[in-house]
């Protein structure tokens, strides 16, 4: 059987993608066909969760164990099937992909019909619209570590913030500056 998992995002109307996949694959191999359709960063912690009718979370299937639940609690996407948790239709699940600014897209098992031979699975069947934008762990600790807020980064592209003359004083123009040193 395959399951039919429409997503959606809270941040774009306009974007959609529905994913088909085998009830014996893994949400290992559900991620990955995200990401990649998505191009996002496939290196970036994600999870999955099983939520009821309210979209409250049940259950999490994380890429890696960060949680402070005990490790035996920990279900992992490369071990748990699709058919184990998300077999039915109109299952509820949110896929984290962005922990650290809590950002996700609701998924909801919207068919479930028999797998065509031909087919490689997972596969995307509909794409609509463009996705959000993926912001990588290094842009958060980066800009946290220099201490400045990205938005102001237009401070360091105006000319007169840089005293671009001052940097002649230097001799940072000068062709025997190697003699100097």
């Amino acid at each position: 059987m395959v399951s039919v998992f429409r997503l959606i995002s809270d941040e774009l109307d306009k974007f959609r993608r529905d994913f088909e996949i085998k009830s014996d694959q893994s949400f290992y191999d559900l991620h990955v066909a995200i990401q990649n359709n998505l191009c996002y960063d496939k290196s970036q912690v994600a999870s999955f969760f099983i939520c009821d009718d309210n979209w409250e979370k049940l259950q999490e299937i994380t890429l890696v164990g960060i949680s402070d639940e005990e490790s035996h609690k920990l279900l992992f996407m490369d071990k748990e099937s699709i058919q184990k948790h998300a077999g039915n239709l109109k299952q509820k699940l949110l896929y984290v992909f962005d922990f650290f600014n809590d950002r996700a897209f609701f998924i909801e098992v919207v068919e479930i019909k028999e797998a065509v031979d031909s087919e490689t699975y997972p596969l995307c069947s509909y794409a609509k619209g463009k996705p959000p934008q993926q912001i990588l762990m290094d842009q958060i600790f980066i800009d946290k570590d220099l201490g400045f807020d990205p938005e102001d980064f237009d401070t360091f592209l105006d000319n007169d913030f840089l005293d671009i003359e001052g940097f002649d004083s230097f001799g940072l123009d000068s062709p025997d500056l190697d003699d100097r040193i």
